[in-house]
């Protein structure tokens, strides 16, 4: 017979395992305990203030029969009156106001002191300038001179004086500002205005070791893919025996109150969030109207599909995107146990890494950019994929800039930009020539592109270059290329590319012509 009697219990139940979700984190608490017969409360302390009360439970994991959980809640305790903590937040954020705008007017005064000291050194370069013309008609007067450039320089002097003067101000104003953010930032701490625990009533049948998990969600607490990859450079010419190893981590931020410490991290794709609802519907009316007799044109950009191919080369600023997990909800889990205290900061967390042989080449699109780019071509090896987000780019051991890969799917290539190449020089011009057919009335557009390379380098170079002419989608608009005054008589593909695989040797040029004719209808417009 149980005992009607409660006994009370201070429980210790770390958290053991934490779930990352897009918006929120999922966490586990778990505790063994031995219990005799009767009814128990027992208390886990210091748990994160926000977590939410409808996702709390608590359960025995053993399934142990005559053990049973009749209640769980959380209990809050408020710490700093809100009233207190409003008016102490609000002073700092008013001295962190105050300081951010006294350091934006030293931003302001050192650019009009750098600009003013410009100015100056621009009218004494002048002065200079018109000394030797001076001493050639013979109006030589050494004391005449020094009274005009003196006070120059002596004004340069103190502009540069008031110049280093603002620096100064302006690091000591940062480091205030800094130390007044982390103020705030422990300020904002959910455990620093609320205290919690959970409070679970148990039914014990018999004297035993139980244990008792306790579940719930959090905000304030999110994940997302963090990259890394190292490019081993073989040979310097052909690129062959290049490797790459790329590396995967979890970047976490959390703020909950409760600090998570040698967790077992388990990091989802899941949306939580998302519900299951159909889209509304509405009318879609169709009109019927008169055909144009003029055609009207118009030039757009169409991206081209690669399949992960090429997808990571692209210069895109870095973002906060949702997580692209290719549409199958996916789970990942930290190859080791992490600690992640509640401060708001990220944390990287390891997840997998593979190596790859690298396909190593210099590629050049002029119309984009006039420079030559060093890409590796490589393929996935892992087992799991590779999902959206920023790239660390550390060629050999030296950090070389970031950029993002879209999602890639196991044993898919895809592509790797590594910046430019400073021994190449890139020129490219265009135009065009305008004619009509008076007995057809066409009219026809000649464009002729020119590209210009040169090496200063030591190193030959094999670049492969692509230029673009477009692609006709209408009867009455044909385009094609001028294959005697294009250069290596080169024909585009499907998609309107062109291709060259240049071999500049060291302080050599090359020159490219592509010249393509656009040929119009007399009722086509916009051309």
């Amino acid at each position: 017979m149980i005992s009607t009697e409660i006994q009370t219990l201070d429980l210790n139940a770390p958290v053991t395992t934490v779930t990352l979700l897009e918006d929120r984190a999922q966490v586990q608490r778990m505790a063994k305990v031995t219990l005799t017969g009767g009814l128990w409360r027992v208390h886990v302390a210091k748990v994160a203030p926000i977590l939410s009360d409808k996702s709390l439970r608590a359960e025995f994991s053993d399934r142990i029969s005559g053990a049973k959980v009749n209640d769980v809640r959380v209990r809050r305790q408020m710490l700093i009156k809100e009233s207190d903590r409003s008016g102490l937040l609000e002073e700092l954020m008013l001295e962190w106001r105050s300081q951010f705008d006294q350091y934006n007017i030293l931003t302001e005064d050192r650019q009009q002191l750098e600009a003013q000291f410009q100015q100056i050194g621009i009218i004494l370069g002048k002065a200079l300038q018109e000394l030797p013309i001076d001493a050639a008609w013979g109006k030589v007067d050494p004391m005449a001179w020094r009274s005009q450039l003196q006070p120059l320089f002596q004004k340069m002097r103190e502009a540069r004086s008031e110049i280093l003067n603002t620096y100064h101000a302006q690091a000591k104003l940062k480091s205030a500002i800094e130390r007044l953010v982390s103020r705030i930032q422990a300020e904002s701490r959910p455990d620093q205005m609320f205290a919690a625990h959970l409070e679970a009533d148990l039914a014990i049948a018999e004297t035993g070791e139980y244990e008792l998990a306790f579940d719930y969600v959090v905000p304030n607490a999110f994940w997302r893919p963090y990259h890394q990859a190292q490019l081993q450079m073989g040979d310097k010419q052909t690129g062959e025996n290049s490797q790459l190893t790329f590396r995967t981590d979890g970047c976490v931020w959390q703020n909950t109150g409760e600090d998570w410490l040698n967790v077992d991290l388990v990091f989802s794709t899941a949306r939580a969030s998302l519900g299951t609802e159909p889209p509304l519907l509405t009318d879609d009316w169709l009109n019927i109207r008169e055909k144009a007799k003029k055609i009207a044109v118009e030039m757009r950009d169409q991206t081209v599909k690669t399949t992960g191919l090429g997808t990571g080369a692209r210069p895109d600023a870095i973002d906060l995107p949702g997580v692209d997990d290719g549409g199958e909800v996916r789970t990942l889990r930290a190859s080791k146990k992490a600690n992640l205290p509640s401060d708001g900061n990220p944390y990287r967390v390891p997840l997998f890494q593979f190596q790859s042989s690298a396909k190593i080449e210099y590629v050049l699109m002029p119309e984009i950019a006039l420079q030559v780019v060093l890409k590796s071509e490589q393929t996935n090896n892992s087992t799991l994929p590779i999902l959206a987000g920023p790239v660390d780019l550390v060629r050999s051991t030296e950090y070389v800039g970031r950029t993002t890969v879209s999602f890639i799917a196991p044993q898919e290539k895809f592509a790797l930009g590594w910046g430019t190449d400073a021994n190449m020089r890139v020129q490219r011009t265009q135009s065009q020539k305008r004619e009509k057919n008076h007995l057809t009335q066409w009219n026809t557009i000649t464009n002729t592109v020119s590209i210009f390379l040169s090496n200063i380098g030591d190193e030959t170079r094999k670049i492969t270059m692509t230029e673009r002419i477009p692609v006709s989608e209408l009867e009455k608009v044909k385009i094609e290329v001028v294959q005697d005054e294009t250069s290596d008589r080169i024909q585009p593909d499907l998609n309107g590319f062109c291709n060259w695989n240049l071999h500049l040797l060291p302080y050599s040029q090359a020159k490219v012509i592509l010249v393509y004719k656009i040929a119009a209808a007399p009722d086509v417009e916009g051309l």
